[in-house]
């Protein structure tokens, strides 16, 4: 979905302000904001179980940023979830 260059930004730094304190959310393994070529944003998240998930999806920040979202987007977000099938590893301390 096309962007304008400043709602773009905007969106970006929405984003941005989105990831890190999601990784501080109990149960979260990964969270990572890609930007594709042609403009469009991609969240890849992994959590430890559904219930971390929808903690998260409860959390004030969550429901603010999706409160914001529909200014900065054009059309629905597209969410894909699946199980993890491969091993996850052991993060070292």
């Amino acid at each position: 979905m096309p962007h304008s260059h400043a709602r773009a930004e905007e969106l970006r730094r929405l984003l941005m302000d989105l990831a890190e304190p999601s990784r501080g959310h109990a149960g979260n393994l990964q969270y990572h904001l890609h930007e594709q070529e042609d403009g469009r944003f991609f969240l890849y998240e992994v959590w430890r179980s559904q219930e971390d998930l929808d903690r998260h999806d409860a959390t004030p920040l969550l429901r603010a940023f999706m409160d914001q979202l529909p200014d900065h987007t054009e059309g629905t977000p597209e969410a894909y979830f699946g199980a993890m099938r491969s091993p996850y590893p052991a993060v070292a301390a």
